[in-house]
This record gives C-alpha cells, structure tokens and sequence, in this order.
C-alpha cells in the first residue's frame, strides 16, 4: 500500500518537521514501511509504502524539478505511461525509467492544470509551484485512490490520503460532523455525497476534480463527467457487444496486472470477480508468470453455501493459488479481526469482516496489491429495464423476462404477472406526479428509518434526517421515462461507488495491500455506460453480455448461477457468537459517548433480542452501536491529544 501527506503554509510560515513525521506515522498502518519526505519553506510532503512484511518494489512518490522549483508527491498507478511519455517528448526507455510522480510532474509542467486530462489510471497527488505561490490538489477520475483535505484559507492546507493522517497536524480540530453520525446510523446514507467526512473541517476532494490554491484565492473544479458514446461508433448486433466487451476486459485486466508488483484476486464465485480472475489467469500463463495468487471465504460448515459451491468450481479451472478463508475454522484468526474491526477508521467499516479475512491473507503471501469486481453491479445495471421495454412496445421481450426470473429464481422471483404489473404501472406514472409522489414518501420514510434504526429521534430532527433523505433521493434513478444510458450515467456517478471504493481502501490499507478496481478502467466504464437494455437483461438474465462473453470460460455453475449469496454479514455474526455478554460490557463502557446520538432504550431491546432470539436486525443494531461508540472514544481521545498539541507545540 502507498499514501501520502503534506501540507502548506500559505501565510508563508515554515514547515515543521515534526509534524509532518506525525502526519506520516498517522498514515501507516503496518510494521514496516518506506518513503521519502520533504520539507522545504512553507510546504511538506510525505510519499509512504508500507505492509506486513519488507518489499522490493517500492517507486518514488516524490519528486522534484529544479529549474521550476516544483514538487510533487503522488499515489498513482498510470496507465499508458509510453504514450503519455511520448506526449511529453520521452522516449518509452525514459518511461518505463520514470516513476509515475515524475511523469505527473512533467505533465504539469507541460499542461498546468490540463494535465489531470491527460493521465490515465488511479491517483492522487499534490504539486506546490512556486512560480505560482500555491499548491494543485488533483484525484482520479473514479476516485479509486483518496484524498483528505483541511483548508483555512489564507493560513494552511493540509492533505493526506486518510482522515487521521490529516488530523495528526495539530492546526486540523478535531471537531465532529454530527451530520456525518447521522448519516451512519441510518446506513443508507452512507453515499449522501462524495465530500463529507466524520470530521467537520476535513473533505474528501470528490473523484474528477482538482482544487487550486494560493493565499488569496481557492478555485475547485470538476475536469471529467462520464458521457454517452455516439451512436456510430458502438456495436449492433449480440455478437458486436461480445467481442467489445471481452476486449475492453481483457485490456482492463492487463492494466492491471501491469508492473513489477506481485497482483492477486479475490474470488468471490459471483460473475464480475470470477470474470477478471479467469481473464488474469490466462494471461499470466500467456505471459509466463507465476499462476493467480486468490482469495476467497467460504463456509465448510454449510454444504448448501451457494458461494461456496461456486468458488470450489472456480477452483477446480486450472492453474490458480487459491487461499481459503473457512467460516467453520476461525479460531486462530477471530481475534485479530474483531480487532481490525474494532479499530476501524470509520463506522462504516463495522461489516468488513469478510474484506479484512482476505486482504490479511493476501499480507500473508506478500502479495502487493488484489483485484476485485466492485463495482460490476453498476456497470452492468438492468434498472428499470422492464418498464423501458413495456414504454416502447417491446412487451415481447418485456414477458420473456419475467418468465425468465419466474424460471431462473423460482420462489425467490414473485409470480410474473405481479412482475409485469410492477413494471407497467412504473412504465404509465405520468412523469409530472413522480415528483408529488416522491414528497408524499419521503414523511413516511423518515419515520421508517428511525423506527428501523438506533438514531435518537431528537437527533434526527437537529440533523435534519428528512432533508438528508432528500438530498439522496435527488442522486437516485432519474426514474422511468429515462434509457438505459441515462440510467447507467446517474448510477456510475452516484456517491454509492465513490464510498465504497473508498471503503475498500481504508480496509485494505489496515494490511498494507493496494486494492485495484478493473471495473473501474474507463474505457471499460465509457462502453458499458451505453450497453442498450437487451444487453443488460435477456430472458431473466442480469448481465447478459459478461455471461455470453465468459460462457466459453467459465464453469456453468459460475456464470449462469441463480441467486445472490454473500458470506459477509453471516461472518460478521460468526465473530461474535458466544460474545454477548461481553457485547453488554463494551457498549456500558461507551454509553454515555452514545447518548447524544443513539435511542438508549432501543439499543437495550435490540441487545436483549440478540442475546435471546437473535434475529438479524437486533445484530446489525448492537454491532453498529459499538462500532460507532469505539470511533467516538478514539476521537475523543484524539481531540484531546490534538489540543494538548496545539498548546504545547505551536508550529514554527
């Protein structure tokens, strides 16, 4: 894993040392780490590796031009570093030498702020220019790789690749985002927008944007929006849409799998991460490299376990390392993930178990960075398909669909009638009453996601949690009367993926593994935007132009598999079985921290249903109320060092 950190004095004070080194130990999460840091006038920078164990690999994340006086420090991986070299005026010998920063920096020399235009790949950096007496903050165009940001205009600005990392710097307060707390104990929320952060003077710049600042002025701007393709340059035909989507993958993958790093997979035995495993397999093989190194959780207990009858059958394709997680035997490795939980950099994280289990093996084997297929549901979203194909008179296809979910899901699938009735009363809704009917559910939702959750009512009210449902409603489906494409874009661009890849993040960095996105590749992401509907959804099938691309490939128990199994909450509960009682304990420990946030009375029934009955929503509740306690006490404990800090230690 690699992240970086600095920060900037505006006012022109000088950079202290010491604080950069906090801001740099914030960051790591590991035993072992390396990298490089700078600190010359106003500005330091930080570029970090770390991981379990030693590595080899571990480029430059900083760097330094100095006829301009420039610096950069970068998180990057770029692709197509030969023709961006060749833009610059390098030779491919000079850019298979240069370190993605230093590409980086010569783009900015080259193209000043159009440079984010011309990078392709993940990445987040900062550049201090002295020519121009500021600093340029750019992040990807996904948003795979993060970036925090504290800004007192005129006086600093401090970054990082974490939230702690940011906090460390003892000029950032410490101060809550209540609203952000909200947002957690009505889990929905969690993709409200691509900015907030639990911190009420910390931001995630959004994905596609840059930030330039100077002492007298901060401009942001978006650089890159997800567009339709026009409609020449796409295919028509099934066989058209096949051989485009099999390529794009192929090419998404070899990017991926590109440099020195060792590059795993998790294998969940769902389509999307199967599909990039077997893709990566081959050429591995083709290349003359070491077989596919993959992860995966399964349950031995459970001989019914759909996900782990799919894994095994991925498992019997030659030539893979398969690494098995099994539910039945934790007992070695359930304290230290209830540890990793535990000390989650954010609530959100309390129901990564299953993510922690993977990339902990993947540490194990010294592997560098795991591919997975978040988020192929998006990508490939069938939506309000029904409803289009009833809207335009397609109702042939319209009913070999639902006979199909009829056929596919049986009783998990309603009768077809009810599907197609569904669908047609969505298809009919004149587009002028949806936005009266949104308004009249929005009351009711509201008091369905209290009753639902352990959030204080009177909490809720000073949150305003009814305007923060509103403001998700707004980034939902543009609703039936939409196509596919618009459909696609809305989704694609939704805080959803943003949140969740950067939840992948914060998980992975615990271990010090580097989590890489192929579904995210966007010429990969530009095609399947405008995948029309009957490639999205053919009799029944979701995805039904990844199944006709792998179905030469994969073994039919994985791509034509029914039904949706995931073992990560089922772990979760494993993990704390015969843990009640100690569960009671802990959340005493932190109740008076819970009190301004949490329904005390609801959080005790919800704690007496889990020790008696047990149901599913009683777990979620408990283990969501201790998460949020643990971070409230850590936070708690860091506003005061912070203050402790700023009195003792004034930055000179």
């Amino acid at each position: 894993m690699q992240g970086i950190c600095g920060f900037f004095h505006l006012d022109q004070q000088p950079a202290s040392p010491a604080t950069l080194a906090r801001m740099r130990d914030a960051l790591v999460r590991t035993a072992w780490s390396s990298g490089e840091t700078l600190a010359d006038g106003p500005v330091a920078f930080a570029g970090v590796h770390w991981a379990t164990g030693e590595r080899v690999h571990v480029p430059a994340l900083l760097t330094h031009d100095p006829a301009s006086g420039c610096h950069v420090v970068a998180d990057a991986r770029l692709d197509d570093r030969i023709d961006l070299a060749g833009a610059l005026g390098l030779s491919p010998g000079d850019a298979r030498q240069a370190s993605d920063a230093s590409l980086i920096l010569q783009a900015w020399l080259r193209w000043g702020t159009d440079c984010v235009d011309r990078l392709e790949g993940d990445f987040a950096f900062a550049i201090h220019d002295p020519r121009r007496g500021g600093l340029f903050l750019a992040r990807d165009r996904m948003g795979v790789r993060p970036l925090h940001v504290h800004l007192a205009p005129g006086q600093l600005c401090v970054f990082a690749s974490s939230t702690s990392a940011v906090l460390a710097h003892p000029q950032v307060p410490a101060t809550l985002d209540e609203g952000r707390i909200a947002d957690f104990l009505v889990t929905q929320l969690e993709g409200i927008d691509k900015s907030s952060t639990f911190h009420r003077d910390i931001r995630r710049l959004p994905p596609a944007h840059w930030l330039a600042i100077t002492r007298d002025e901060v401009r942001e701007q978006r650089y890159w929006s997800l567009q339709r393709m026009p409609a020449g340059q796409l295919p028509t035909t099934d066989a058209g849409w096949t051989d485009a989507l099999t390529d794009a993958l192929e090419a998404a993958v070899a990017r991926h799998l590109a440099g020195p790093e060792r590059v795993g997979c998790m294998l969940s035995g769902g389509l999307d991460s199967s599909s990039l495993a077997i893709i990566a397999n081959r050429q591995l093989a083709a290349s003359g490299r070491e077989a596919l190194a993959t992860f995966s959780s399964i349950d031995g207990s459970d001989m019914d376990c759909a996900e782990t009858r799919a894994i095994r059958a991925m498992l019997d394709v030659p030539g893979f390392q398969p690494t098995l997680v099994d539910h039945a035997r934790l007992t070695a490795l359930r304290p230290r993930l209830l540890r990793c939980i535990d000390d989650a950099e954010e609530p959100f994280d309390v129901a990564t178990a299953l993510l922690h289990a993977q990339y902990l093996a993947a540490s194990g084997q010294g592997i560098d960075a795991v591919m997975d297929g978040l988020d192929g549901d998006s990508l490939f979203l069938a939506g309000g398909g029904l409803s289009r194909q009833l809207r335009s008179g397609h109702w042939l296809a319209a009913w070999h669909n639902a006979c199909g979910l009829q056929r596919i899901h049986g009783k998990a699938s309603a009768p077809t009638w009810r599907v197609l009735g569904t669908a047609a009363r969505s298809a009919l809704l004149p587009k002028a009453l949806r936005p009266a009917l949104r308004a009249m559910r929005r009351g009711p939702d509201t008091r369905r996601n209290i009753a639902m959750s352990l959030i204080a009512p009177e909490f809720a009210r000073r949150t305003d949690l009814r305007g923060r449902l509103a403001t998700l409603a707004a980034q939902r489906s543009p609703g039936p009367g939409a196509d596919a494409p618009a459909e696609a874009l809305q989704a694609l661009d939704h805080a959803y993926l943003t949140v969740a890849l950067e939840r992948y993040h914060r998980v992975a960095a615990a271990h010090g593994i580097q989590p890489r996105h192929p579904l995210t590749d966007r010429r990969l992401v530009e095609l399947c935007v405008n995948l029309p509907d009957a490639q999205r959804f053919a009799n029944g099938w979701s995805k039904a132009v990844l199944r006709r691309s792998m179905q030469s490939r994969l073994p039919a128990a994985v791509c034509w598999r029914t039904g949706k199994q995931h073992l990560g909450w089922s772990l979760n509960r494993k993990l704390r079985e015969g843990d009640h009682a100690a569960l009671g304990d802990r959340l005493g420990a932190v109740r008076g921290l819970l009190q301004p946030y949490v329904d005390l009375s609801r959080l005790d029934a919800a704690l007496a249903r889990l020790r008696g009955t047990g149901d599913d929503l009683a777990a979620e509740l408990v283990f969501d109320a201790l998460s949020l306690g643990n971070w409230l006490d850590r936070n708690a404990h860091r506003a005061q060092a912070t203050a402790v800090r700023s009195e003792r230690e004034p930055v000179v």
